[in-house]
């Protein structure tokens, strides 16, 4: 792992802070280059959630990050709060995500917040709470309009 001036002065963090100086890195830049230190973040019995999927074990969360990297052209994480209590961690951000098949390539910007359950300085529960919509169905040629529409009528 690079050192970075965050893990740098590693003694003065706790376990947790200190896990979440290296979750911060390593998902800074998500992409299959970063598998093989995603992987040293997680227990093997470790649960995943977000928004469309469970999944149950470090190599069930690998083969899914592994296939969620496949057409992205770029995704990116600015990390905005982090707030650990014993061995919780919560993060917010913004993910910054370029697909070919959503709004032709372009970014799109996503608000979320994970939080992280941790055990012996690695995580074993990770839940991920962003909008779905935001990040997938907005984007999508006939199904955005339709949320669009939707969205213009609650707000009126």
């Amino acid at each position: 792992m690079a050192s970075t001036p965050e893990l740098t002065n590693a003694s003065r963090l706790t376990s947790a802070e200190f896990l979440a100086e290296r979750v911060k890195h390593a998902y800074r830049t998500f992409d299959k280059g970063k598998l093989a230190e995603l992987e040293t973040l997680y227990t093997p019995d470790v649960y995943f959630e977000d928004p469309s999927h469970g999944l149950q074990g470090k190599q069930a969360l690998l083969a899914y990050f592994d296939s969620m990297s496949d057409n992205l052209k770029d995704c990116r994480f600015r990390f905005h709060q982090t707030l650990t209590d014993g061995s919780d961690i919560f993060l917010s951000w913004t993910m910054f995500l370029r697909h070919p098949r959503l709004r032709r390539g372009e970014t799109i910007r996503v608000e979320g917040a994970s939080y992280l359950k941790t055990r012996n300085g690695r995580i074993y529960y990770h839940r991920d709470y962003f909008d779905m919509g935001a990040m997938v169905y907005e984007h999508l040629p006939l199904l955005g309009r339709i949320i669009q529409r939707i969205r213009q009528r609650l707000g009126e």
